[in-house]
């Protein structure tokens, strides 16, 4: 009885649904999702580090700036991990003082009135290896200034994001494969970090499985094969899931 009256009371006033807003009408790249320590994972740098370059430690100044609501767990965004991936680039591989990245921060800061140009803006290398960011339909050149591999940076960050309208929407974290592979580690993407898929978390590519899980199942005793059984996944999609998450070694896969 209770049920029919109900189910008649629904019909009644019945409303169209709402589609769910889960970030409140913010874009979800710029929503504080990750911790220090996902991040670091995701770009390879000692999580310490990465919290010098957002929070600034005794003589050193932050860098990049973090959002407004952070939280201790959820500090950084998707444009956050962008940046930082960046940064680390540039000093990592090509060894670039801080300095000088602060410079070029800055310039971007001045000249482009985004909050994340390198992120939301289109990049482009020229084949003279200039680098340029698209704004106003003006072509502003982020490289000047003598020995600058930012051409360098951009070429491999292009390779490793896919680009839609509005920019970034999708980042292959750097995974080193495993030694009886042949395929290059810069083109090796086994792991996909979406802003829009799962609030974020990175992913085994091709899937909404996250690498984390994986990781816990994997502490927990389940072994590679059970998970690639009951995932329906290769083992070494298993396997590059727990290099990810530096529980298994590239040449003990």
């Amino acid at each position: 009885m209770h049920t029919v009256a109900t189910s008649h009371y629904r019909i009644r006033n019945h409303q169209p649904a709402k589609s769910l807003d889960l970030y409140e009408g913010r874009d979800p790249r710029d929503v504080p999702t990750y911790s220090f320590r996902e991040v670091a994972l995701s770009i390879g740098v000692p999580a310490s580090t990465l919290r010098a370059w957002f929070v600034g430690q005794s003589n050193f100044d932050e860098v990049l700036s973090l959002p407004s609501d952070w939280s201790e767990n959820q500090s950084l965004s998707f444009f956050n991990l962008i940046e930082a991936n960046v940064v680390a680039e540039l000093r990592r591989e090509h060894g670039v003082a801080m300095k000088r990245v602060r410079t070029a921060l800055d310039f971007l800061s001045d000249n482009i009135p985004v909050a994340h140009p390198l992120v939301e803006k289109e990049l482009l290398v020229t084949p003279n290896q200039r680098v340029y960011i698209i704004h106003d339909e003006r072509r502003i050149d982020i490289s000047a200034g003598g020995q600058w591999p930012l051409d360098v940076v951009v070429r491999n960050l292009l390779r490793r994001v896919h680009r839609g309208q509005r920019g970034i929407l999708t980042f292959f974290p750097r995974v080193t494969p495993p030694s009886r592979s042949v395929v290059r580690e810069e083109d090796y993407a086994p792991i996909v970090v979406d802003p829009e898929v799962c609030f974020g978390r990175p992913l085994i590519a091709g899937t909404a499985i996250p690498s984390d899980v994986v990781a816990d199942r994997y502490l927990g005793g389940d072994s590679i094969s059970k998970m690639a059984e009951d995932y329906d996944l290769s083992e070494e999609q298993i396997e590059a899931a727990l290099r990810f998450e530096r529980l298994l070694e590239a040449d003990a896969a």
